[in-house]
């Protein structure tokens, strides 16, 4: 299955559900959706196997655990070691994704910090790294939509028959 040419409305449906509540029963989801608990057993697994559904997870809270800064690093990186130095920055405890990207940078990269100093050994930490030439932070003061499952979720896109 590649991307979304082969789902259908329940495919939709279950997927709607688990991102609402990925701890729900397929009994509970199936009751809801009109279905045998062994057809939405058969549809998860089909999802799984596909690689559409990667895991299940937890949505932390990450300021409440003391994770009070965001922020955004800006990487160039010289002489061709782009994912070597990337794979290693994701390693890293506070970093929440790496991307590798097109434009003045070689890659961003998402970070959670406790405090002002935590972020400022970590930036010094890759600043120190063979091969990253410079850095730009970014450090987010608001949280406007963080959602990584929007693009499921949105109304134009279903309109559209994701």
């Amino acid at each position: 299955m590649r991307g979304t040419e082969k789902l259908d409305e329940v495919d939709h449906k279950i997927l709607a559900e688990l991102i609402k509540n990925a701890r729900v029963s397929y009994r509970e989801l199936a009751k809801k959706l009109g279905l045998s608990v062994a057809t939405v057993a058969y549809r998860v697994t089909k999802l799984q196997k596909s690689g559409l559904i990667k895991g299940f997870t937890t949505l932390i809270n990450y300021e409440e655990m003391g994770y009070e800064i965001t922020a955004i690093i800006k990487l160039v990186i010289k002489e061709g070691r782009l994912l070597e130095v990337q794979r290693e920055i994701a390693a890293e405890k506070n970093v929440v994704a790496v991307y590798d990207v097109t434009g003045e940078v070689d890659s961003i990269v998402i970070c959670r910090f406790k405090d002002r100093q935590e972020m400022s050994a970590f930036i010094k930490r890759i600043l120190k790294m063979p091969y990253v030439e410079r850095s730009s932070t970014h450090v987010v003061l608001e949280v406007v939509k963080e959602d990584l499952n929007s693009l499921f979720t949105s109304e134009e896109n279903k309109a559209d028959g994701w």
